[in-house]
């Protein structure tokens, strides 16, 4: 079996087993935790093609799409301006971590900017590509974060919301 038959059939039995136990965050979380740790501790594995991930990211990026509606589209205007406010918080955190990580680790300036720039692992990582930064490192700080992101939002909002109503999710109506 190849790497990529492996990682998605730990994957998949991971996500399934979180959404049927009803795990905070569920099927993603079980699936990247499961996978990462899969990757991390066996020989021989290697990432999946770029082809690949891009296929599922346009996938996610439908399903997303097809939850927006005019009306919450329409919403976005009375939150514009504290979202402009929280990106320019971000980026302002992100050069000074990365800044400062440079100063004391000696790392490229590139990596250690990248590695702390709000984003996703592949795009921080094709950035990386091209400006010459260390791509594993940047793309394994992003993924940890990610992971630590998911299981905190998902245990607070598992302990501090109430479930939502029967049906309320329409992307997991079942949830």
């Amino acid at each position: 079996m190849t790497s990529v038959g492996i990682s998605m059939l730990v994957g998949t039995t991971a996500g399934v087993l979180a959404r049927r136990f009803r795990l905070p965050g569920g099927p993603m979380i079980a699936a990247l935790v499961t996978v990462g740790v899969l990757h991390s501790t066996v020989s021989g594995l290697h990432a999946l093609d770029p082809t690949f991930r891009t296929a599922a990211q346009i996938a996610i990026g439908a399903v997303l799409g097809t939850s927006l509606a005019r009306g919450p589209l329409l919403s976005l205007r009375t939150v514009a301006l504290p979202a402009l406010l929280v990106i320019a918080v971000l980026i302002a955190a992100a050069l000074g971590i990365g800044a400062t990580v440079h100063a004391i680790t000696g790392i490229s300036p590139v990596t250690a900017l990248l590695s702390f720039a709000p984003g996703g692992a592949a795009d921080m990582s094709a950035a990386a590509l091209k400006l010459q930064g260390d791509v594993p490192l940047i793309a394994a700080v992003h993924v940890i974060r990610q992971i630590i992101i998911f299981v905190l939002l998902a245990a607070l909002f598992a302990r501090f919301l109430p479930p939502p109503a029967r049906g309320a999710d329409e992307l997991d109506p079942d949830r």
